[in-house]
């Protein structure tokens, strides 16, 4: 003979009113709400929170790195323009750069050199094509400096963050101060390298 269990219908009926009492919390204001139907003892509530003021945290909409025209700006500008002006004044009283005689196509000076400006490229010259030098390489050399800003596009300001900036940068300005240094001090009649011991061939 087998006997066979089956379900407790009427422990099925009670389970839902056995089970632990709940109360579910929504945020907001209002009032108290009935729970869900046939279980009983269960509501709902919303709840109103009081934040006091002082608790509260204000946020400067301003940027961090802000500085204003004036004073800081211009003060700054004022400044260093008045040291430059200074120092070419002073600079005037000792190094003499007179007017010279008038030029004679028949006298060839004894070593023929531009403006300091422009030995940098007069010293390229010996190295490299009139064409190459004279177009080419002083709009490349410009815009070379100027596309710095849209290549690296760093919010860092710091060398060592900004690596790769920093050296092409330094390997422009660098460069171009040793070609107009080398054409200034180091070069003679002829255009030959002269050490400045020897004889110094400069003009302003």
């Amino acid at each position: 003979m087998t006997i066979e269990k089956r379900p407790n219908a009427t422990a099925d009926k009670t389970a839902p009113s056995q089970a632990p009492q709940v109360p579910t919390i929504e945020r907001g204001g209002g009032p108290k709400l009935p729970g869900p139907p046939g279980v009983p003892g269960t509501e709902r509530f919303r709840l109103l929170a009081y934040v006091k003021q002082e608790s509260m945290v204000r946020v400067d909409k301003r940027p961090d790195e802000t500085v204003l025209t004036w004073p800081h700006l211009l003060r700054a500008e004022f400044l260093m323009a008045s040291l430059i002006t200074m120092l070419l004044v002073i600079t005037s009283f000792f190094i003499q750069a007179p007017l010279e005689e008038m030029a004679n196509a028949g006298n060839t000076p004894h070593v023929a050199k531009a403006p300091w400006y422009f030995l940098g490229l007069q010293e390229m010259l010996s190295y490299f094509n009139a064409t190459v030098v004279g177009v080419l390489f002083p709009p490349l050399y410009f815009i070379g400096l100027m596309a710095i800003a849209y290549i690296d596009r760093s919010p860092y300001k710091a060398a060592r963050d900004r690596k790769l900036v920093w050296i092409f940068f330094l390997c422009l300005m660098v460069g171009g101060l040793l070609v107009t240094f080398i054409g200034s001090f180091f070069r003679g009649p002829g255009w030959n390298w002269v050490w400045p011991w020897e004889g110094l061939f400069f003009t302003l």
